[in-house]
């Protein structure tokens, strides 16, 4: 399948996989219908679902919403480790040890579940340590009032941010 990537964070990315009513066709709608240009009343009826590769700590965020969240199964196991410029620590150095420090120690919780597995333990309780920085990638399904309440959250973590910004520039697209 052919997607239009937005990157996020390290390895992760945002990408549009269907919009239903964008603003032209509510526009389109409104006049013929309404006899009205605006149609801004009718927003509640645009959908879009998109695909993500996200952190799981953004994975549960997006469960706060109304919003339809479908998680892809996947073999691969990937985790997100802030660089050195998102620390913002005291000094570049303590941000290179405490992102190094963060790689290793997430290293090695990816591993735990495997190693659990193969030894014999439950798939399930063998996931119980994974970190929540590990990628999981969902399909995510919302009107257009519902992605506008998620982009639109003040004061969130910059990694967060990172996929809301995403969003709300496949959102501005469709129904802008």
């Amino acid at each position: 399948m052919l997607l239009n990537k937005i990157p996020c964070l390290d390895k992760g990315y945002v990408a549009l996989l269907s919009s239903s009513c964008t603003s032209s066709r509510l526009n389109e709608v409104a006049l013929e219908f309404f006899k009205k240009e605006d149609s801004k009343f009718l927003r509640e009826l645009g959908n879009m679902t998109i695909i993500m590769k996200c952190p799981l700590f953004v994975q549960l965020h997006l469960s706060m919403y109304n919003l339809k969240v479908i998680t892809i199964p996947t073999e691969e196991l990937d985790a997100y480790v802030p660089n050195v410029g998102e620390i913002g620590g005291s000094s570049t150095s303590d941000n290179r040890e405490i992102s190094d420090n963060m790689k290793a120690t997430t290293d090695a919780l990816l591993i735990n579940p495997v190693a659990y597995q193969k030894d014999g333990c439950d798939r399930f309780v063998s996931q119980v340590l994974m970190p929540v920085s590990t990628y999981t990638t969902v399909i995510v399904q919302g009107s257009y009032s519902e992605w506008k309440r998620f982009c639109e959250q003040p004061k969130l973590p910059a990694p967060v941010k990172a996929y809301t910004k995403a969003i709300a520039q496949i959102a501005n697209v469709e129904w802008f």
